[in-house]
């Protein structure tokens, strides 16, 4: 094996290959950061270019594009609050608190090199326990999965805020939405009131836009008439506010760890996706952290969290399609696509047929994280002067993006609809309290959960013992035990440390707007 791989080093130091992946990076950052516009949109627009190269060249540039342009999502999402892509809004939340408070260039530094160590900690693992790796996810069926489905449901808990009741809402919403649409187990449509434009359900794009992108838009017309210098993006004049001390990324190291893991796993099995490692190695980060009151407010913890898990899924989504032709995700189904068309096709004999070829791909997955950390890195300085434009020359442009990103997802005019719908709905969730990101989880997860639940079901029959045959259900039924009473333990510290500091200082409750005494 070592030999391949310096083989594959070799071939991949050429100047074709590296002219692919800086290509590849450049352009999946600006397609990334573009709110509607997704990784594998700019994949799809790619894809007919690498079929005159060689496949080193090509297959290389399209994941770095698929790389750069998930790490993208996070650009627009710290800088202007309108994430790229769904696995951004965690982000978003944490990031773009840094940014009001001047400290963007921390924001954007703490989520780069998390999306890099991301990536490249998933991306060794690709390498070196590829197949192991697929050999134990291969165990996990449709019993094992509606166990780790339920057991990402728990982690909502520790994102519903402070208002359990309008999490636990907002979770409902979403998997009602989910659910309109012909049944793809039982072929009875549900809730489309005799629109035949249902029959699909809602496209997932169109919905992703109005419900996290839209309502910033109208807030910012809302306060159009507010001096530019207060919206505008400020820089701290201390420089350690604009970046990130190696203490700093010390001290958040193990979370990045702990997630990439988590990435890593979450990856490994087909049809989960970047969205929901995210939102799972955030909620386990809240939930062990000595600060969870920071998270949601300006946490870099939490950016760490979320970005290195989301970019950890990009190198072991490839691991089943590689090695059992089963593609992790949409992404990867199209990169299957690639592969087939440059004659190599996914599985166990792929490692015995190409070794040179697979090997000197693994190595460009590898460079391509150094070319990402340069190339971001370089690009800051233009990000936030972009970002810091006025809002009528950018929300314009958002607004268009977004419109021609819900059109393109199916190429139909009915999407423009869905976009409007999303978008009124999305604005009215953020005046009621309710929660965008819970929203958006149930919404994901619950096809995955119903198409698991119906499948594990036909398997048992009425013996429903056999839920509870595998040890991978035990484990999940044991995670979700743990997480659900470290939730309930955290969340009674911190009403204990809040009655404390009352206690201490009680002059604190006759000050602004502490307690309101009813009449």
């Amino acid at each position: 094996m070592l030999d391949n791989i310096l083989g594959g080093f070799a071939s991949i130091f050429a100047v074709g290959p590296i002219l692919g992946i800086i290509a590849g990076v450049m352009i999946g950052i600006i397609f990334g950061a573009i709110p509607g516009i997704s990784a594998i949109m700019a994949i799809a627009i790619i894809l007919p270019l690498t079929f005159y190269v060689d496949p080193i060249i090509g297959i290389t540039m399209l994941l770095a594009v698929y790389k750069a342009g998930i790490y993208g999502g996070s650009i627009s999402a710290i800088l202007i609050n309108t994430p790229g892509a769904a696995a951004s809004f965690l982000t978003a939340v944490d990031g773009h608190a840094l940014t009001k408070a001047g400290k963007a260039g921390k924001a954007l530094d703490i989520s780069l090199y998390s999306s890099i160590s991301g990536e490249m900690l998933a991306t060794l693992v690709l390498i070196f326990v590829a197949a192991p790796i697929s050999a134990i996810s291969l165990q996990a069926g449709p019993v094992e999965k509606v166990f780790l489905l339920l057991f990402a449901f728990t982690v909502i808990g520790s994102l519903a805020g402070e208002s359990i009741p309008r999490g636990l809402l907002s979770c409902c919403l979403g998997m009602l939405f989910a659910m309109v649409g012909m049944s793809t187990i039982t072929g009875a449509s549900r809730f489309t009131f005799g629109y035949t434009e249902l029959m699909a359900g809602f496209t997932f794009t169109p919905m992703l836009i109005g419900i996290l992108v839209m309502p910033e838009v109208i807030n910012t017309i809302r306060r159009r008439k507010v001096p530019h210098h207060e919206m505008a993006i400020t820089r701290s004049p201390n420089p350690a506010d604009n970046r990130i001390s190696w203490k700093e990324f010390r001290s958040v190291f193990g979370t990045v760890l702990k997630s990439s893991g988590i990435g890593t796993f979450i990856g490994a099995l087909p049809g989960l996706g970047s969205s929901t490692a995210a939102f799972i190695a955030y909620g386990e980060a809240k939930r062990t952290t000595k600060k969870p009151e920071e998270y949601g407010k300006g946490s870099v913890e939490g950016i760490a969290a979320a970005e290195s898990a989301n970019n950890a899924v990009c190198g072991s989504s490839l691991i089943p399609m590689l090695t059992l032709s089963i593609p992790g995700d949409d992404v990867a189904a199209l990169l299957m696509g690639a592969f087939l068309i440059h004659g190599l096709t996914p599985g166990p004999m792929i490692f015995f047929e190409h070794p040179d070829t697979i090997y000197a791909i693994f190595a460009g997955f590898l460079i391509t994280d150094l070319f990402l950390l340069g190339i971001a890195k370089a690009g800051f300085k233009s990000f936030v002067k972009i970002a810091s434009l006025r809002r009528y020359y950018i929300f314009p442009c958002v607004t268009v993006f977004a419109f021609a990103g819900a059109f393109t997802a199916g190429q139909n005019m009915d999407d423009i609809l869905v976009l409007i719908v999303f978008t009124v709905l999305g604005y009215s969730m953020r005046l009621v309290g309710l929660n965008p990101a819970v929203f958006i989880i149930g919404f994901i997860l619950t096809p995955f959960l119903e198409q698991n639940l119906d499948q594990a079901i036909s398997i048992v029959g009425t013996d429903y013992h056999l839920f509870f045959a595998s040890p991978f259900s035990w484990v999940f039924i044991a995670l979700s035990i743990f997480f659900v009473y470290s939730s309930i333990r955290m969340r009674k510290k911190a009403a204990n440390n809040a009655a404390d500091g009352i206690t201490k200082n009680p002059s604190a409750t006759t000050s602004g707007e502490a307690v309101q005494i009813p009449k």
